[in-house]
């Protein structure tokens, strides 16, 4: 016998299909924006900044390859709108499809986590020769490692948050009254 869905469970899956689908319209129309910058930046300009010592050389070979990240991350964004259509729509892959994309994306959240100190490594490192060894320099320097760890600190705190949030919202995906209402596509409708 299949559970009923409760009107709290339905207004649920609403609501989340509802704001997944417009942030997912959103994030589709700025990944366009940022293909588009992407495609009309000149290669060489773009190798030059590349092959410079204080560019970090994880930043250096997405430079590189701009356009087909810019490619994979449309084609992501895309997957994402249509498995938040889908959901509002009430079909069953894409609530697992969904599902899916919270876990990646609190997993992913928590590996970018040392780009941080990579960030402000290159902020130092663009820093002029000598500058450090001033006063004025070495109070930069304090500056900086307390925004380091201030930083960190936060986005730490924010994947945490979020990894919380995703993991609410995909027990809650797969609590029975909120999986009644999802139905497998045998055939057309």
């Amino acid at each position: 016998m299949n559970p009923t869905p409760s009107s709290s469970a339905t207004g649920f899956v609403t609501v989340l299909g509802r704001i997944s689908t417009l942030l997912a319209a959103v994030g589709v129309l700025a990944v366009l924006a940022q293909a588009a910058v992407a495609l009309l930046l000149g290669d060489a300009a773009v190798a030059a900044f590349a092959a410079r010592p204080e560019v970090p050389p994880a930043l250096g070979w997405m430079l590189l390859q701009r356009r087909p990240l810019a490619l994979a991350l449309l084609v992501l964004a895309v997957l994402f709108l249509a498995a938040s259509w889908g959901v509002l729509r009430r079909q069953e892959w894409a609530r697992l499809a969904f599902i899916g994309f919270l876990a990646v994306t609190a997993v992913l959240n928590f590996a970018s986590l040392p780009l941080v100190g990579q960030l402000f490594d290159t902020a130092r490192a663009l820093y002029p020769p000598g500058l450090l060894d001033t006063a004025d320099g070495r109070d930069l320097l304090t500056q900086l490692q307390v925004s380091r760890m201030v930083s960190l600190f936060t986005a730490t705190l924010t994947a945490v948050a979020f990894a919380g949030l995703h993991g609410w919202v995909g027990w809650k995906l797969c609590a029975a009254d909120v999986r009644a209402q999802f139905r497998r596509q045998h055939r057309h409708d």
